[in-house]
């Protein structure tokens, strides 16, 4: 998700015509350097432990990190003051690996430690860790899921996500969070392994989608039949997501 440096500046900075208020004038683009560098680093010894607990429990349940996890630069997704001129994104939550020979990786957070939803990002994040460049609508419904699992855990409020969740029929991150809820809880067996069936996202070859027919292949005939009842419902909002950023492989067997 958003993994690359390129996919990165697109995903977050706007070209428009630069802008005059006043003495101040907004630059359009990137400020120079590494793009993290533009926004305020998270200092929080206890949201880096419970991110870092989460990690560990995301690597038992699905397996180790396609990309070796050696360091994690934290961000609050809000511009520093020598960025502040420059028209970019803030407030958003998001991935990225910037040195995979080294496993380096940024982990953005779209509010502050206090805020309600702040633990549940950063779980929800620590699942984009096992594959940073798989970007879709079952990725995120799975980082979703495994984040209630980690508040739940650790004794932290998922935010305001459980009682919106749960309940929308618009919302895409509902959507997905409710199918793969579903999925985990008919297949614990074979869910973990979904994240290794990937394939290139023709949009932007950076990025992955996971193959949903090939991971559909390894049930049993009555398991697949499941398996598609639980997903059909969804298809239809999530299909009106299948945006640049974001896809979703519709299951052959329902086209």
């Amino acid at each position: 998700m958003r993994r690359s440096l390129s996919s990165l500046v697109l995903f977050l900075f706007v070209s428009v015509v630069s802008l005059q208020f006043g003495c101040t004038t907004m630059i359009d683009g990137m400020p120079p350097g590494p793009a993290h560098e533009a926004y305020q680093p998270l200092e929080s010894a206890e949201a880096e432990a419970f991110f870092f607990q989460c990690l560990e429990k995301a690597q038992e349940q699905f397996g180790a990190p396609e990309v070796p996890v050696t360091r994690v630069l934290f961000r609050r997704s809000r511009k520093t003051e020598a960025a502040a001129r420059y028209r970019i994104a803030e407030n958003f939550s998001l991935t990225q690996c910037i040195d995979s020979t080294n496993g380096v990786f940024v982990v953005y957070i779209g509010e502050d430690p206090d805020g309600r939803n702040f633990y549940p990002l950063l779980a929800h994040e620590s699942a984009h860790l096992l594959n940073a460049r798989i970007m879709d609508w079952y990725m995120e419904g799975l980082a979703t899921a495994f984040s209630e699992e980690m508040c739940a855990q650790h004794d932290k409020a998922w935010g305001d996500w459980g009682r919106h969740f749960r309940r929308t029929r618009k919302d895409p991150y509902g959507r997905s969070y409710r199918m793969m809820r579903d999925l985990k809880a008919a297949f614990p067996q074979a869910y973990p392994s979904i994240i290794r069936y990937t394939r290139p996202n023709g949009k932007n070859t950076d990025w992955l989608y996971i193959d949903i027919d090939r991971w559909l292949d390894t049930l049993d005939d009555d398991g697949y039949a499941e398996a598609l009842d639980i997903i059909e419902p969804h298809l239809k909002t999530l299909q009106k997501y299948d945006r640049v950023y974001y896809t979703i492989q519709v299951p052959a067997a329902l086209k």
